[in-house]
């Protein structure tokens, strides 16, 4: 059998010597996915249906609360996503001990951001808008993130709906230039 050429002029024993500190170079590192990373607020998702026969309090169900990264993305991907909620429900993702309703303590004097968005834009940007916010949210990446606390999505016939709900009174005052 005839051996290959090589344009590289190097001894077999060079080559093993070469393979030998490439080999212990690359020393296998044991990953530990037992470590998770922690967020700086806890977060509650929730979820709204409208039921007539209750109040809007009782209809405000709390799925799930999570501290880290790795929890919110496993909730993330076990939920439906915004654009397949059924109309007239709503997802809402606030702080840990604050409701999603302007009457709790936390909300008061507070106000939002609102985006809306036409049914048609639905299937393709509702989706991507909710996690940007939520990302935002949960990472602190808002100016400001330390007065925000939380966001919604209403899925609505006319429209869609996403907001970020409560900043404190003296930033939407200094906003609002009064």
């Amino acid at each position: 059998m005839a051996a290959c050429s090589s344009p590289f002029k190097m001894s077999t024993g060079a080559m093993e010597s070469e393979v030998e500190k490439k080999q212990e170079s690359e020393t296998e590192i044991p990953m530990d996915f037992s470590i998770k990373h922690p967020l700086q607020n806890c977060w509650t998702l929730w979820y709204y249906e409208n039921d007539r026969s209750q109040s809007w309090e009782k209809n405000q169900k709390e799925i799930a609360s999570f501290q880290f990264v790795e929890d919110f993305w496993s909730l993330y991907n076990h939920i439906k996503s915004a654009s397949e909620l059924k109309q007239g429900t709503d997802y809402s993702l606030f702080k840990k001990g604050i409701m999603p309703m302007w009457e709790d303590k936390a909300n008061h004097r507070g106000g939002r951001w609102l985006l809306s968005l036409e049914k048609k834009q639905r299937a393709n940007e509702l989706d991507r808008y909710w996690l940007d916010i939520l990302l935002c949210l949960i990472g602190e990446a808002f100016e400001h993130s330390n007065e925000i606390c939380g966001a919604v999505v209403n899925i609505r016939q006319k429209g869609d709906k996403i907001g970020n709900i409560k900043i404190k009174y003296n930033i939407c005052r200094a906003y609002s230039g009064s």
